[in-house]
């Protein structure tokens, strides 16, 4: 069995695991950088519109908690929750996602 295991390369990983194994601190901290940028755009589009993170979190139907962890960067956003801000918003998932 250990001379199975040794024979194992990189050409025989699923492609997810091949990725997760290349994953770097940097594609982490891109990551990171993604959830900033994201939260920051739903942040200024909010304030533009004069709105709360209450009022808009009511408007879309979310939770103002996850509403204020997305803002700042400390959680991911599905798409679900990008679309329900974009249209509660009047904008789009591409003005949220500019820059990404």
């Amino acid at each position: 069995l250990e001379s199975k295991k040794q024979g194992l390369g990189f050409s025989t990983m699923c492609p997810i695991g091949l990725m997760i194994h290349q994953m770097t601190p940097y594609s982490i901290i891109m990551t990171l950088a993604t959830r900033k940028i994201i939260g920051q755009h739903i942040r200024e589009c909010r304030e533009s519109k004069e709105l709360t993170q209450e009022e808009l979190a009511y408007m879309a139907g979310i939770g103002r908690s996850y509403l204020a962890k997305v803002e700042a960067g400390t959680r991911n956003a599905t798409v679900d929750f990008l679309e329900k801000i974009a249209i509660s918003l009047e904008t789009t998932l591409e003005s949220l996602c500019r820059g990404v």
